[in-house]
């Protein structure tokens, strides 16, 4: 059973920037799909991928994983790329390695959350959980 909020399960897009550091990646997944979120596994995607996948699968919630990009650069052009879609709404988190200047940065250009490696499962869970809820509320 999903985690509904008007009769909708949340739709969480998971992608990533490298091919490496996958465990993360799948317990991140694994967690959240655990939690009654569907989640739809980009896999390793630029930007322009990420935008193209988020508005196909009808998200509420994109989830990107960077570990060697430049958060800063990366964030930048998924933003350009969702507004050209007409999706800027859609709520962005980003996990992984990112450096205290870029998170500051990052958070003001509009990612909602950042997660690091030793950010709790059940942390993530809850505010994805909280994240999707809300957007589902926005645009139902």
């Amino acid at each position: 059973m999903g985690v509904h909020s008007m009769g909708r399960t949340i739709r969480f897009l998971l992608s990533r920037d490298d091919s490496y550091h996958r465990r993360g990646y799948w317990v991140v997944a694994q967690a959240i799909r655990v939690a009654g979120i569907e989640v739809v596994l980009g896999g390793i995607q630029m930007p322009r991928a990420i935008a193209e996948t988020a508005m196909q699968e009808d998200v509420d919630i994109i989830g990107y994983r960077i570990m060697q990009a430049a958060p800063k650069i990366v964030v930048t052009r998924l933003f350009e790329f969702m507004k050209d879609k007409g999706i800027q709404d859609i709520p962005v988190v980003v996990g992984g390695i990112i450096p205290e200047k870029d998170e500051i940065l990052i958070k003001e250009m509009g990612v909602k959350a950042v997660f690091h490696p030793l950010t709790p499962l059940e942390t993530l869970v809850s505010q994805v959980k909280a994240i999707g809820e809300t957007s589902i509320y926005r645009s139902g």
